[in-house]
């Protein structure tokens, strides 16, 4: 939310908040699907399917209220947030499938590079995009 008086937060502050909100927002999904398998209640693959649900939703609250503190209208951000997480799942993939299967790196590396350009692909995507007020 645009607060009266109060000037938006920085680059740097914006790029730390995402971070942590990524890390609540992961946190969540993974607790979801812990929770979904222990009880019994869904498959492992609905569950991660459910907690990456779970995740998104996180993500987009709080990155919404404290990351970018955006009054753009949920009917606009959330299809763009949908959009740019939809994105970042492709991204992911292509990203993995080239490290690891085309350069056969280690699956954790390939995994590792891949998360963190999606970070960054999300953070500028949402900056930009999602929660930019002036972005039409």
């Amino acid at each position: 939310m645009n607060i009266p008086g109060r000037s938006p937060a920085s680059l740097l502050t914006q790029a730390l908040r995402f971070a942590v909100v990524g890390g609540a927002a992961t946190l969540a999904h993974f607790a979801a699907m812990a929770a979904l398998i222990m009880l019994q209640w869904a498959s492992p693959l609905i569950a991660t399917f459910v907690g990456s649900l779970v995740g998104a939703a996180v993500a987009y609250w709080a990155n919404r209220r404290h990351t970018f503190e955006s009054d753009v209208p949920h009917a606009r951000a959330l299809p763009r947030h949908t959009v740019v997480a939809a994105g970042s799942i492709v991204l992911n993939a292509l990203l993995f499938r080239l490290v690891h299967g085309s350069f056969e790196a280690p699956v954790w590396f390939a995994q590792g590079l891949a998360t963190g350009l999606c970070m960054v692909f999300n953070f500028v995507a949402s900056r930009q995009w999602v929660f930019n007020q002036r972005s039409l």
